[in-house]
């Protein structure tokens, strides 16, 4: 499988993110945001339910802070509207976001997939 174009600026993004997820401002965008994100977007069953994982997983009190981060970077992608490839753009503009949502997703597979199924 080919790799995302973008796939180094769409990680660094992450990275910027990662810490703003871990503020408060950041976690309450998250909070406040990603259900309405979420309804815009509609789509893919199989992507919105990873984010809705996330998501929970994002706001579990158990999961340790650095997961935290990454997991909340990816939510922050996904919601904030200006990151690598604007999500203006109809159908094209959530690409990038999908490719950050699944990069985040298989570095955490394992976990996500265990707190899937206790959920």
């Amino acid at each position: 499988m080919a790799e995302h174009p973008d796939r180094q600026r769409i990680w660094n993004k992450l990275m910027a993110f990662k810490s703003r997820a871990m503020t408060k401002e950041g976690s309450q965008t998250i909070v406040n945001e990603f259900n309405h994100k979420v309804e815009r977007v509609g789509g893919i069953d199989a992507i919105i339910d990873k984010l809705k994982i996330m998501y929970q997983y994002f706001r579990d009190p158990e999961v340790h802070a650095a997961k935290k981060g990454l997991i909340g970077a990816a939510l922050l992608y996904f919601i904030i509207p200006t990151d690598v490839v604007l999500d203006v753009l109809p159908a094209v503009g959530y690409v990038d976001d999908m490719t950050a949502v699944l990069l985040v997703w298989r570095l955490l597979s394992s976990e996500l997939e265990a707190y899937k199924r206790t959920r």
